[in-house]
């Protein structure tokens, strides 16, 4: 190489946008916890308690942000505004998973839907009318019931340590200016 020649020369330029590989990892996982969770219910057969079918909910929002900031006529800046609304995101994930291990360990009660009072059996001596309003009410899944674990851990408490460790990612590499350069 000659003297004079930049080292940049040596590098190939990207022609086209930079790949947004932080938005894509959000999407493949959003969309892997959501399989999961389906995954876990219908082949599994564990049934989810309130508190589960909630944690849905953020990977869900997830999915179309994250989706919009992967399209390419999406400036970069708008792609690092919706990667921090992703994270954001996770963060209340989180915060929803550490509420359901929580709930899982005694540390505090859950919700009322979570099987406090309406878990109770349904006082059948009365009438048939209660019988039958007994019979049509859905079941009601305790949330502090731990249906499968791994070295101690629920799968709320590994949704918690996944959803934190999205949001740490997608929080640094919004700060990371670079990441965001048109190219």
């Amino acid at each position: 190489m000659p003297a004079n020649t930049p080292a940049t020369d040596t590098v190939p330029q990207m022609t086209s946008r930079r790949p947004r590989v932080v938005p894509l990892l959000f999407l493949v996982a959003s969309l892997v916890l959501l399989l999961g969770a389906l995954v876990i219910e219908h082949v599994m057969g564990i049934a989810p308690c309130i508190l589960c079918l909630y944690q849905r909910i953020p990977p869900a929002v997830a999915v179309p942000l994250a989706a919009l900031a992967l399209w390419p006529r999406v400036p970069a800046a708008w792609a690092r505004r919706l990667t921090v609304m992703v994270a954001l995101v996770f963060v209340a994930g989180a915060v929803l998973a550490g509420y359901h291990v929580g709930v899982e360990q005694h540390w505090w009660a859950g919700t009322a839907q979570c099987g406090g009072d309406a878990a109770a059996p349904p006082d059948l001596s009365t009438d048939l009318t209660a019988l039958r309003r007994a019979l049509e009410a859905p079941e009601v899944v305790p949330c502090d019931a731990i249906p499968w674990s791994f070295v101690g851990i629920s799968l709320a408490g590994y949704n918690m340590i996944g959803s934190m460790g999205l949001a740490v990612l997608g929080l640094w590499a919004a700060g990371r200016r670079a990441l965001w350069r048109e190219s």
